[in-house]
């Protein structure tokens, strides 16, 4: 076996290099063989792909039921947070609110899940009184996975402040 290696090696070294670069010779026809395939190859893997990302995307039959869009809110659902997020009388991203009080913290709450932002404060102040609260402090909002929006705050009671510092 070393002596057939050495054979080829040798017949190697006895070529021409300059006979590799022959363009009528069919290392070269080789070379463009193989240089079409790659070029044939790209294309199909482009075409597949666009393929591909035309389909929906495939779920797991055990994980279907989570990847279901959800249905919309109901109307009385809707209309009962509307109700509960009235009760609020002003909310603020900061620790305080001017102009009134804070009289005890109740508790700090979170939602989650919505679709617009406007209707995760609007959540949130619904919580809030249905906790006892009459105020919310420290929001924040913003936009989580999938596309969803949650909020987070501080239920207080506060009360109008009844005297003027100068």
């Amino acid at each position: 076996m070393p002596e057939e290696v050495t054979e080829v090696f040798e017949q190697i070294r006895k070529e021409d290099p300059s006979s590799w670069f022959d363009l009528n010779g069919w290392k070269f026809r080789v070379l463009l063989a193989l240089l079409a395939l790659t070029i044939v190859l790209w294309f199909v893997r482009r075409i597949s792909r666009i393929f591909r990302r035309r389909r929906p995307p495939t779920i797991h039959p055990k994980l279907q039921k989570y990847g279901q869009e959800s249905a919309p809110p109901s109307v009385e659902l809707t209309a009962k947070r509307r109700a509960e997020a009235a009760k609020i009388v002003a909310t603020s991203s900061m620790i305080e609110i001017v102009g009134y009080d804070v009289v005890q913290q109740v508790e700090a709450i979170f939602v989650d899940g919505f679709r617009h932002p406007e209707d995760a404060l609007e959540g949130l102040k619904a919580l809030a009184a249905m906790k006892g609260a009459n105020a919310v402090i420290n929001v924040r909002h913003e936009r989580g996975p999938a596309d969803r929006c949650r909020a987070q705050g501080d239920a207080v009671v506060v009360s109008k402040v009844s005297h003027v510092t100068e």
